[in-house]
C-alpha cells in the first residue's frame, strides 16, 4: 500500500476545474480524486519497474497548489510544453527529472518520459514507456527499493 508523505492541502473543486479548463479536457476520475484528497506529495514506497527501461523512483507526485513551484502541474506544463504530446499531463517526476505523465487521451494510462535520452534536443522524439493502465495501478506498482 502506498502512503503519501508531505501531502499538500487538498485541492478544491474550483482549482481542479480551472486546471481542466486550461487543459481543455477533464482529468481521469482517479487522479482528480487524488488531487482533491492530498494534492500531491512523496510516495512511500517509491520505486517502480518500467518495462523496457528498468527501475526508477517516483520522487514527487505533482499537485495544483504545492509550495515548491516545480512540484506543481501548471509549472511543469509551462516548462515542458515542447516535450509533451497533446493530452499528456505531467503528474510526477523521478529524482533525475524525468516525467510520469497521465494520458487523458488514452483512458488515463500512465507513461514514463525519458527526458534525459534527448537532453537539449527539442526536435527529437522523447522516448515514452508504458507504466500503468491508470493512476491507481501506477500507485499499486510502487515497491521498496
Amino acid at each position: 500500500m502506498t502512503t503519501i508523505m508531505n501531502p499538500g492541502r487538498p485541492a478544491t473543486e474550483a482549482e481542479v476545474a480551472t486546471l481542466e479548463q486550461r487543459l481543455g479536457f477533464g482529468l481521469p476520475a482517479q487522479f482528480r480524486a487524488f488531487l482533491l484528497k492530498s494534492d500531491g506529495g512523496r510516495p512511500s514506497p517509491d520505486t517502480i519497474d518500467i518495462d523496457g527501461f528498468g527501475a526508477t523512483d517516483v520522487d514527487v507526485i505533482f499537485g495544483i497548489g504545492r509550495a515548491v513551484e516545480s512540484s506543481r502541474i501548471d509549472w511543469n506544463l509551462d516548462t515542458l510544453r515542447e516535450r509533451l504530446r497533446v493530452g499528456l499531463v505531467p503528474i510526477a517526476c523521478d529524482s533525475g527529472g524525468n516525467l510520469f505523465v497521465l494520458s487523458c487521451r488514452d483512458a488515463g494510462a500512465v507513461y514514463y518520459l525519458d527526458l534525459e535520452a534527448v537532453y537539449g534536443d527539442l526536435e527529437a522524439a522523447t522516448p515514452e514507456y508504458p507504466v500503468a493502465a491508470d493512476f491507481d495501478e501506477f500507485l499499486s506498482q510502487l515497491r521498496e527499493l
